[in-house]
């Protein structure tokens, strides 16, 4: 399996220390982050802000990380593995965002079903549901 650092030159892209922190922080984190959060995971010396934005979209524009709009007004980012699934659960009273595991998450017939009428051919999926969390839930009844 190919490194950042190879990925990346083999792209035709400069290999820089930023670049490969977002990666690495991105590939560490199990949800998706903003790009505030994303800085404030570096190391010292912190890039500005304008830099991480920058490096995002050229990371996003090469598919080593995806923008997932979760009905936010930020996007937030995550490192991409073909054929990767993600699943989450966002609460819409407070934001909060868990990502669980689908034990029974077979949508076979769906990704047949889109290849069928629409010509796709689905290599990954990102599902996401939306509710109000325990917490929020026990707070409104206090």
């Amino acid at each position: 399996m190919e490194n950042h650092s190879d990925v990346l030159r083999r792209l035709g892209r400069t290999v820089t220390r930023g670049r490969e922190e977002i990666l690495r922080i991105l590939e560490e984190s199990p949800l998706p982050l903003k790009p505030r959060d994303i800085r404030d995971r570096f190391t010292d010396p912190k890039p500005d802000a304008a830099t991480v934005y920058r490096n995002l979209a050229m990371l996003s524009s090469l598919g080593l990380v995806r923008s997932v709009a979760l009905h936010e007004r930020s996007r937030r980012y995550e490192a991409t593995e073909a054929g990767s699934h993600r699943h989450r659960v966002v609460c819409r009273s407070c934001g909060r965002i868990e990502a669980f595991a689908a034990g029974k998450c077979d949508l076979s017939r769906i990704e047949d079903d889109i290849r069928r009428r629409l010509g796709f051919r689905v290599v990954e999926h990102s599902l996401e549901f939306f509710g109000e969390c325990s917490s929020c839930r026990e707070g409104r009844t206090l």
